[in-house]
């Protein structure tokens, strides 16, 4: 992503926010925070091929639920609002599964707010995700309510991990 999409990630996060849409409303406080939670992660811009329009992202960053090496990710995906219902998201989604294997992340975690069916759907979806927990407190809606979130965890190795 350039910085202007960066940007404009940033505005679409808080979009989605105001509307309730995956991303709660003090995820991020500014862009500054923003950018300084995504920072040494890869950001990428799915683009428009006829007008170069930003259409969605995705961010593949360092999951905070790995204690280890940098090892495991933990996927950020937006679809700009008037994009939605055309299979961005999951178009999205495999992709970020596709280039975290092949940046050499060892798994992934998704956590989703619970009320965020959409992604819960693409998610449940494609080849491999397993639901491994819910946090009852994961979020804060516009309208102040609190919702939890649902954790998945992908494996990306080609030998499987010995989880326990």
């Amino acid at each position: 992503m350039t910085e202007r999409q960066l940007t404009e990630t940033y505005c679409m996060i808080q979009e989605a926010a105001q509307h309730g849409d995956g991303y709660g409303i003090d995820e991020f406080d500014s862009e500054t925070t923003f950018r300084h939670e995504i920072e040494g992660s890869d950001c990428f811009a799915i683009m428009c091929k006829e007008s170069g329009e930003m259409l969605a992202g995705f961010i593949l960053a360092v999951s905070k639920f790995y204690r280890g090496a940098a090892g495991v990710v933990d996927p950020f995906i937006i679809v700009k609002r008037s994009e939605r219902n055309q299979k961005l998201g999951q178009f999205a989604m495999q992709k970020a599964v596709d280039f975290s294997k092949s940046l050499g992340y060892m798994g992934m975690y998704v956590d989703t707010f619970s009320n965020n069916l959409a992604i819960q759907r693409i998610i449940e979806k494609l080849e491999g995700f397993i639901k491994v927990g819910f946090l009852p407190l994961g979020g804060r809606l516009q309208n102040g309510t609190l919702v939890g979130s649902v954790i998945y965890y992908k494996d990306l190795t080609d030998e499987g991990l010995n989880l326990t």
